[in-house]
């Protein structure tokens, strides 16, 4: 049987943004609770004195008005001293508040790592799952200043043990690539099933990618599809994508190449890369659309300008022969090159051929 598409694992799942539930801070509105300027400045008077007396949540709410400027005049310096009593005071909303300030940092406060770990641990260690899931990535981080992979490991175990989802996704995608962790297809297979079950699109996509290729668990097309359709739901344009695989082979479905295109157009029109790729194939030979060589260069190309490497192969292979184009012996070696540069062996073959 002539096979004409691929599935593809969605590598973009996490890319390590594992902070992105935690990217605004935002300062309690003084102002909403007392309008009048005269209540304001009592309001204010009694914040502060509580919090000179030693109480942590006053503190912590004196802090972020200071920073940002809510009943009182901004005063940056001033908010971190009460931010930090009130962080060593025990108070979690101020120590996470800290680590995330710290990690991001303000105009007038300075990024700083070592900081930003110091008060995330202690966040971390009375369970907040956010500081958890943001200090494993931050150890992990190969740019990091503090980096220390094992410890970042640990860190987004407690916080995906505890529901964390990126932090589920991250361990899922670690696992099956090997990062870090030794590879293992079961262990790869158990984080993306936790990600699935809370109903997370990415979670239910690459666990269908496992189900598809039988990685880590008894592969099963009517669990893949399933698990397709309902990342579909969600708008996962790589579901999209394999789901026109399934239906160009014929797994859990009739064959029907038509189909197959319809589902990678789809893709395609949503930016993904390889529904691209999957829609210039089809083009290109014919499967399930009439054979258009102009229009399979057409997708190859914009699935190479993203990095697809089989595109870029796909694409310079056109350019050499002359295929929809006019061939062209110098972007043919220059896509072809790229795609090398990635490891693909066609490309590699093609390289070494030439050169002798």
């Amino acid at each position: 049987m002539r096979v004409c598409f691929r599935v593809r694992v969605s590598v973009g799942v996490v890319a390590f943004a594992l902070m992105s539930g935690c990217a605004h801070l935002h300062a309690p509105k003084l102002s909403s609770v007392w309008p009048w300027k005269k209540a304001e400045a009592s309001a204010t008077d009694e914040l502060r004195a509580k919090a000179e007396s030693g109480d942590a949540a006053s503190q912590y709410a004196l802090g972020f008005s200071l920073l940002y400027g809510e009943g009182m005049p901004r005063n940056s310096s001033e908010a971190l001293a009460w931010l930090r009593k009130s962080g060593d005071g025990g108070y979690l909303k101020a120590q996470s508040a800290l680590g995330l300030l710290f990690l991001k940092g303000l105009t007038d406060v300075p990024k700083n790592e070592t900081e930003a770990v110091r008060w995330m641990e202690k966040a971390a260690q009375q369970g907040n799952v956010v500081a958890q899931s943001s200090l494993g990535a931050l150890f992990l981080a190969k740019d990091s200043s503090v980096r220390d992979p094992e410890a970042g490991v640990v860190w987004l175990k407690r916080a995906a043990g505890a529901g964390d989802v990126t932090a589920q996704l991250a361990l899922g995608l670690m696992y099956h690539k090997g990062y870090v962790v030794a590879q293992n297809d079961e262990e790869s297979v158990r984080w993306y099933r936790k990600a699935a079950e809370q109903g997370h699109v990415d979670g239910q996509t690459q666990l269908g990618i496992a189900y598809y290729r039988g990685k880590g668990i008894a592969q099963s097309f009517a669990e893949a599809h399933r698990l397709f359709l309902l990342a579909v739901d969600q708008g996962d344009a790589f579901a999209m994508s394999n789901l026109g695989v399934m239906a160009g082979r014929g797994e859990d479905m009739p064959k029907d190449e038509a189909q197959a295109v319809v589902w990678f157009r789809k893709a395609a029109e949503r930016g993904n890369d390889d529904g691209q790729s999957n829609l210039g194939t089809a083009y290109y030979r014919g499967c399930g659309v009439a054979q258009d060589y102009a229009e399979a260069l057409k997708w190859f190309k914009m699935a190479a300008e993203q990095g697809h490497a089989m595109s870029q192969f796909r694409l310079g292979y056109m350019y050499a022969l002359g295929q929809g184009v006019a061939a062209d012996a110098a972007k043919a070696e220059e896509w072809i090159g790229r795609s090398a540069k990635q490891g693909n062996p066609l490309a590699l073959k093609w390289l070494q051929e030439h050169a002798k």
